[in-house]
């Protein structure tokens, strides 16, 4: 990784030069839209897997109502950084500011689908007939720390883009290995799906589930990529991420 091309400029400082003086306003609103969107997400992951873990299907059903909620946002966005582009002509941080943030939105607008899915699931699995009313407990607590470990990661990424703070994507980074032994340890309670008097349906709708967590938690890394690509106007994206998070915390962050 060469050496970043603001040598000495915090994250802070590239949110309150020329940029946020000639697009103030547009390019607030277009954070704004975006932070809400990922609220939203963080909400419907954690009803989402409530909606699986506990059979509640009213909660199932209040994520699939508000889905359209995040997706009209990322219609905001999109059209929100559409002006931006055409009434300013960016370049530079500028344009990159703008790109980064609607590819944001993107990956906000992919992981609300994914919480719409795990949500299709809880009303799969509480169909009658399709086994015991609740999860084993064990299986529940493998669960819920998957969803702790998504919604928190989520939760930084969204702290990350507020000011673009490189030090806040290098812990996302970081805590990736926390989030795939999180999901290797619910998928291989699920190999023993037969101790918890699972059906070969439940065990795919949970698969099914736990997936699309954990996908979650890919789109939240992929948000901390943006923010570094910001602040330091280096694509990250297919770097080795072990030489990356080294790179970046030699540089100080």
């Amino acid at each position: 990784m060469t050496e970043p091309s603001h040598p000495g400029k915090t994250p802070a400082d590239l949110t309150a030069g020329h940029t946020v003086r000639r697009y103030d306003r547009e390019l607030a609103k277009l954070r704004g839209i975006i932070l809400t969107m990922g609220d939203h997400v963080v909400e419907q992951t954690r009803a989402a897997v409530a909606a699986v873990v506990e059979r509640e299907e009213t909660q199932a059903f209040r994520v699939l109502d508000r889905e359209p909620q995040v997706d009209y946002l990322s219609l905001d966005a999109d059209e929100e950084a559409f002006r931006v582009i055409i009434r300013h002509q960016p370049t530079a941080v500028d344009l990159r500011i703008v790109l980064a943030l609607s590819k944001i939105a993107a990956e906000l607008e992919r992981a609300g689908d994914k919480a719409a899915r795990i949500a299709r699931q809880a009303l799969e699995l509480a169909q009658p007939g399709r086994g015991a009313d609740l999860l084993a407990e064990d299986l529940q607590v493998v669960f819920r720390i998957l969803d702790d470990e998504v919604c928190c990661m989520l939760e930084r990424s969204l702290h990350a883009v507020r000011d673009f703070d490189v030090a806040q994507a290098v812990e996302i980074f970081e805590s990736e290995p926390e989030l795939q032994d999180a999901a290797a340890s619910l998928r291989q309670r699920f190999c023993q799906g037969s101790q918890d008097g699972l059906i070969p349906h439940q065990s795919v709708c949970l698969l099914t589930s736990a997936h699309a967590l954990e996908r979650i938690g890919n789109h939240a890394s992929n948000i901390a990529e943006q923010v570094v690509y910001v602040a330091l106007g280096q694509d990250v994206r297919y770097r080795n991420r072990e030489i990356l998070i080294e790179t970046l915390r030699h540089h100080g962050y």
